[in-house]
This record gives C-alpha cells, sequence and structure tokens, in this order.
C-alpha cells in the first residue's frame, strides 16, 4: 500500500485515467498491471506504467456535477454547474471521490476519460477535467467490456474527446433540468396556495407523458362496467381420449340463445371437422440481447422488474462477466472472438455439453442472428468468457439469461409441427391446435417458452368432415374483462415502442414515478393516486403541449441529431425555452381559475377552508369532488354513463336494473368508479337509468 500523509502522489508527469466507478478504476488498474495503490483523501487511486507511459487511475461516483440556479420562482432559466453534493441531499458520498479528483489532477500532464462509453460516461469524464483540468491536453478510452484485453487495446488506441457525446449528454440534462425546475416549481406552487403545505413535486419531460398514459389505462379500468356473455363448454370423445376444445367463435349475447344450442347438441351431439391446417413452422434464433430484451425477458422468466435486472446488468459488467449493458444494439461486432469466449464459457461445467453441441452442430461457423436495432457506442450485451467468482444467485438468474441467449443466437432454427382442426357445433366455431417439436434447433440452449400441445393427439388421423361425438355440453356464463392494469414492464415496453426516454434511463424514470407518490403498487401492477391524477389532469388543462409524447419524442430525436453531431445544443435549449415560457407563464395568468379547478378531479379535503375555492360549488353524490350539472363529478358522471348503457346487455340475461347493480357490485371486474356510482343508488334510491 502506497500513501503519502499529504495526499499527494510521489510522482511526477503523469496522465490521470478518470474511471466512472471504483470497481471500474480497479478492473483498469489491474488490466495496466498496476503495482501500486495511493489513497487520496480516502479513495483508493492505483498507479502503473504501460507501454513506458505512467498512469494514475482514479475513480468517480457517477455524476460529480450536477445543474443548479440561484433563482427563486418560476420560470426560470439560468443554471450552472455545480458540485453534486453541494445542492443534492443524499449525494454527500460524492465529496471525497470530487476532492480526490480535485487533487489529482493538479500534478497531471495529460487526462484519459475512462468513464462508461456512452453520453452520461462522455459528460462526467468531461466535466471533472473541464473543472479540474485542461481538455486541451485530454484523450478519450473506449471499450464495451471491462475484461483486460479491450482495456489495454483501448489504451492503445486512445483517441480525441467524444465532443457530439459529450454535447448530447450535456444537452439532455439541462433539457430535463429546465423542464423539471419549471413544472417542478409550478406544481409545487399550485398545490400549497391550495392545501397550505409544502411537497416535493416533479415533473420531467419523459417522467410526465408516461404517468399520462399509465394514468388513462387506470380510468378506463376505474370506468369499466362488465359485461355478460355466454359461451358453450364442450368435451369431445376422441379415441380414448376426453378433449376440451377452444371456442373460437363470437360470444352469445343472451341466455337464450345459449339454451337453444343446448337443446340442438342433446338432440345432434356431434362436432363437425371443417377443415384441418397442417404446416412446419420454423422460429429462426433469438437476437442478442440489448438492455430492452434484457429487461423484458427477465421479467417474463424470473419476475425480476427492470431497474433491478438494470442494476444486476451493470454489476455483471463491472466484473467484467458481461459487455456494456446499457445498449440499444442487437448485433454482435464481427470482430468478437466467439469461439474464444465459447471455449472460456465451456470451462464452466454447467455450460460445458452445451458449448461442445454448439460446437458440433455448426461445424464451426458460428454465424449470430443479429436484430435490426444497432447503437454507435457498444454492441449487443455478450458474456466476456471471464469465470464468475461467487455472485448471488439472483446476479447468477441473469448472467444464465445472458449466456444461454449468447449461445442461442449461433444455433439453427427451432423447427414445430403445428397443426389446427377447426370444428363446427350447431353453427358455432371449435378448434384444437396440436404442436410437436420437430427440430429443437436453439431451443435447447434458451427453453424459456412453452411450444408443446396435446401431443397425445399426434397419432390421430383427423378426416375433414368427420362427426366426433360430444360427451359434454354446459352453458358458462362470462364478463368482459378491462384492459391489462398497467405494469412497470408495459409501461418500459410503451416509452420504447413511442420512443422517449433511452435505454438506460426509463426504468429509473418508472422508479421515480414511485418515489413521488404518483403510482403505487397492486400485485404485479399498478394504480394512480389522487396526487398523480392531479397532476395529470392539471397539465393536460393548462399546459397539454408539455404532457404530449410527440413533443417528449421530438426532443429526443434531437439529442440523437446531437449525438451525430448533425446539429448544435443551443438551439435546440432555445426552443425549449421559448416551448416552456409560453407554457408556464400561461399558468401564471390562470392561476386563480387553476385553484378553483383542483377539486373537480381529487376530493375536497375537509381541512382546507372554503376560503380557497368557491363556496356555491356543488359536491359530486358519491365524493368530494366537485359535481357538474349531472350532480356527479367528471369520473362518477361517466361511470354513470356506462352503468346505463351496458344495462340492455343484462336485460338479456335476465336482470332487471336493480339485481344488474347488485350483480356489478360482486364482481372483480368492475370499475371502482362504477361500484361507487352502483352502492350510491343502491342506498339512495334518487337514481335511475332515466334521470340523467
Amino acid at each position: 500500500m502506497y500513501k503519502n500523509d499529504n495526499g499527494s502522489i510521489a510522482l511526477n508527469d503523469y496522465i490521470l485515467v478518470i474511471a466512472e466507478k471504483p470497481k471500474a478504476a480497479q478492473k483498469i488498474a489491474e488490466a495496466l498491471n498496476a503495482k501500486r495503490k495511493v489513497i487520496v483523501n480516502g479513495v483508493i487511486a492505483w498507479i502503473a506504467k504501460w507501454n513506458g507511459v505512467d498512469y494514475v487511475i482514479a475513480p468517480a461516483a457517477g455524476h460529480l456535477f450536477t445543474l443548479s440556479t440561484d433563482d427563486v420562482g418560476y420560470p426560470t432559466f439560468n443554471f450552472k454547474w455545480v458540485p453534486r453534493h453541494v445542492v443534492e441531499k443524499g449525494s454527500s458520498h460524492v465529496k471525497r471521490f470530487f476532492d480526490a479528483l480535485k487533487i489529482l489532477s493538479r500534478g497531471a500532464i495529460g487526462f484519459v476519460n475512462a468513464c462508461d462509453y456512452d453520453v452520461e460516461g462522455s459528460l462526467i469524464g468531461y466535466l471533472i477535467i473541464k473543472h479540474f483540468g485542461d481538455i486541451r491536453k485530454a484523450k478519450r478510452a473506449k471499450f464495451s467490456s471491462l475484461t483486460p484485453d479491450e482495456i489495454r487495446k483501448a489504451f492503445s488506441m486512445l483517441s480525441s474527446l467524444d465532443y457530439d457525446m459529450v454535447e448530447a449528454g450535456y444537452c439532455r440534462h439541462v433539457l430535463d433540468w429546465l423542464w423539471g425546475i419549471n413544472v417542478s416549481r409550478m406544481l409545487m406552487d399550485l398545490y400549497k396556495q391550495v392545501f397550505r403545505k409544502r411537497i416535493v413535486l416533479s415533473a420531467g419531460r419523459v417522467q410526465t407523458p408516461t404517468l399520462s398514459y399509465a394514468l388513462d389505462i387506470v380510468l378506463k379500468r376505474r370506468l369499466h362496467v362488465p359485461s355478460p356473455y355466454a359461451v358453450i363448454d364442450i368435451t369431445l370423445q376422441i379415441g380414448n381420449k376426453l378433449v376440451k376444445p377452444d371456442f373460437e367463435g363470437e360470444p352469445i349475447d343472451s341466455i337464450d340463445k345459449a339454451k337453444q344450442i343446448i337443446e340442438a347438441i342433446k338432440v345432434k351431439p356431434f362436432a363437425y371437422i371443417k377443415k384441418i391446417y397442417k404446416e412446419i413452422k420454423v422460429y429462426n434464433p433469438p437476437h442478442p440481447f440489448n438492455l430492452p430484451d434484457l429487461q423484458k425477458e427477465a421479467y417474463r422468466i424470473h419476475k425480476l422488474n427492470p431497474q433491478v435486472t438494470q442494476k444486476i446488468a451493470e454489476d455483471l459488467y463491472l466484473d467484467a462477466l458481461i459487455s456494456y449493458p446499457r445498449t440499444n444494439s442487437q448485433k454482435l461486432p464481427r470482430t468478437l472472438n466467439v469461439e474464444d469466449i465459447l471455449n472460456r464459457i465451456a470451462l464452466n461445467t454447467k455450460y460445458r455439453s452445451l458449448v461442445t453441441q454448439l460446437f458440433k452442430e455448426s461445424n464451426g461457423i458460428l454465424k449470430p442472428n443479429n436484430g435490426p436495432l444497432d447503437d454507435p457506442a457498444h454492441p449487443a450485451i455478450y458474456p466476456t468468457g471471464e469465470a464468475p467468482q461467487k455472485i448471488k444467485p439472483i446476479h447468477e438468474k441473469v448472467y444464465d439469461l445472458i449466456v444461454r441467449r449468447f449461445l442461442a443466437t449461433f444455433s439453427t432454427p427451432l423447427k414445430v409441427m403445428h397443426m389446427k382442426i377447426v370444428l363446427d357445433v350447431h353453427g358455432l366455431q371449435y378448434s384444437i391446435t396440436v404442436d410437436k417439436i420437430l427440430e429443437q434447433g436453439w431451443f435447447k440452449y434458451y427453453p424459456y417458452i412453452s411450444l408443446e400441445k396435446n401431443l397425445y393427439l399426434t397419432d390421430y388421423k383427423f378426416l375433414e368432415g368427420e362427426a366426433i361425438p360430444i360427451k359434454q355440453s354446459s352453458i358458462r356464463i362470462r364478463y368482459t374483462k378491462p384492459v391489462q392494469p398497467p405494469s412497470r414492464i408495459s409501461l418500459l415496453k410503451w416509452m420504447e415502442e413511442v420512443n422517449i426516454g433511452t435505454e438506460s434511463t426509463r426504468a429509473e424514470i418508472i422508479e421515480l414515478l414511485f418515489k413521488r407518490g404518483y403510482i403505487k403498487s397492486r400485485s404485479r401492477s399498478i394504480d394512480i393516486s389522487d396526487i398523480g391524477l392531479f397532476i395529470v389532469f392539471l397539465l393536460r388543462k393548462y399546459v397539454s403541449e408539455l404532457v404530449s409524447v410527440s413533443l417528449t419524442r421530438k426532443f429526443e430525436e434531437y439529442l440523437e441529431a446531437i449525438r451525430n453531431g448533425k446539429i448544435k445544443c443551443d438551439e435546440v435549449i432555445e426552443e425549449a425555452k421559448n416551448i416552456l415560457h409560453k407554457n408556464i407563464n400561461n399558468v401564471v395568468k390562470l392561476k386563480p381559475e387553476i385553484i378553483h379547478e383542483v377539486f373537480s378531479f381529487i376530493p375536497y379535503p375537509s381541512n382546507v377552508g372554503m376560503d380557497v375555492i368557491d363556496a356555491n360549488k356543488r359536491y359530486c353524490s358519491v365524493c368530494r369532488r366537485f359535481a357538474d350539472e349531472s350532480g356527479f363529478c367528471i369520473f362518477h358522471r361517466v361511470a354513470y354513463e356506462n352503468i346505463v348503457n351496458e344495462f340492455e346487455k343484462w336485460r338479456k340475461f335476465g336482470f332487471d336494473w336493480m339485481d344488474y347493480l347488485r350483480k356489478i357490485m360482486t364482481l372483480k371486474l368492475t370499475g371502482v368508479y362504477v361500484k361507487e356510482v352502483a352502492y350510491y343508488i343502491l342506498n339512495n334510491g334518487s337514481k335511475n337509468k332515466f334521470t340523467l
């Protein structure tokens, strides 16, 4: 251990290498054969001599600088870069890294930004060098994994700083800060005016459209009235097996029609084969993982939420077990030494037989099934071949997925014999599906889908026109379901589909919605809080442009254009300022109106004085929101209209008005606003289906 009491290094003319995190600094030091350590302000740095050059390798702790302003109120467009630990709560731990790099920069004759090669890493290193050193003496190290070979290769090919990526990172931070500070201060001001207390609220360029999307789904669920329909369940006798086919026809919309069909089946209890479809389905190998695909698969297979998966992948990267995970690419580079990686993976007995099998089936020609998506900074995620050393079980699960996906993408297609038998039962259509794997192909390596079905029927000789006996038949009453509730993974998929956020920020934004209390967990789905509802409705009504997906996507496209050197940040920031200024000033002018509008969206609390609102306002018959001329708030009015509109469907199943209300009260599928209206009518008797 090498240490100077005064925190300086007994070394002249060294180049300071800045890593993004301590573990990354250690991996770089090991790759450059560092022999000594030094402790500066409690931070370990390494001293190395490599290719005749003296290096000092020291870590940051992510971002050491952040944006801030001395202005109060809103709108504000004045900002500056300041030490993160000075203005951000919970960031005191970064101070020692800040001070250590400041000390180490004084004696450096040059700098290498060896932070992660993405817009964030490029900005982190750039700001440190700009504030503590000399960017004219700076170089960039670019690598996609923390393996010794790749790090050494990067230090043999140092390039100039990646200014386009720096500018894209800078611009993203400024845009997010301008959006966040102005809209958040506006919301907190409105909240304080109404509720007489201050709470932390936030809004964002990507955060608020995502919350708005989740709210739309939740409202559809809260306003859902289940409708009844009938299906006829039948059991067939096929050889010596009893088989239940799948119903494929239109739902039966009355109980009388269902009874007529049951009577017809009793008279003629046969299902007739209309058509037999046979084909060999070919499923090509899966693409190599990018981060969104890994997050989706880790959720589907292991129920890991996207942020947990991302954090695990980053840990695996820092352990040099996988390549850089924050990538959108589904392509592996041609220069990747796949054979060497596979041979090293095979040293793990868990994968040895799989690797042997892959070499055998590929005849040594290892070509990945690359996907269409690309990333200019990094390839798809791949295992490096480094041996895992005592990793946690949850990390082992994600690592195993990555290894298996890597093996599978070099394999052959999966082939399945698919047969569908279409049946006619007194005008209703049913089907039986038989699926059998003929050639496993890549499925041997990545067996995480269910394919085979009704294998016991593969040897039965079905014939078109054949009459198959119906052994049992019955009427089953079912109810229409609401839309699926939002979940972390569905929000992530939506953000990806509409192209807002980035592969590395989406999961973090979703978790921020939880942290702020705008959304909350219910089992594996998501619900919206009153404060989340309040934010979305106010912003939609008064600054709808700031909630729009199209505006967010436009700025994402600007950021990509900056990264590609096509436009400059200044013009993008100017456009953002103009949009924010126009919208925020509109809110300032309409503040009294907006304050009166709040309780149209959320229930009026008893602890708020009547001087805040119009004392003559009418309350909803069901809740403490303001009511319109119908006597209901905007939500319960729509719920009531939905109840009325669905009643005719229930009459066809023998329900009168009151029985209908009692029934929907008992169904789990019924939306909460609908249940509240039904409960009110049943207990007050002042509403019927003709009064609205």
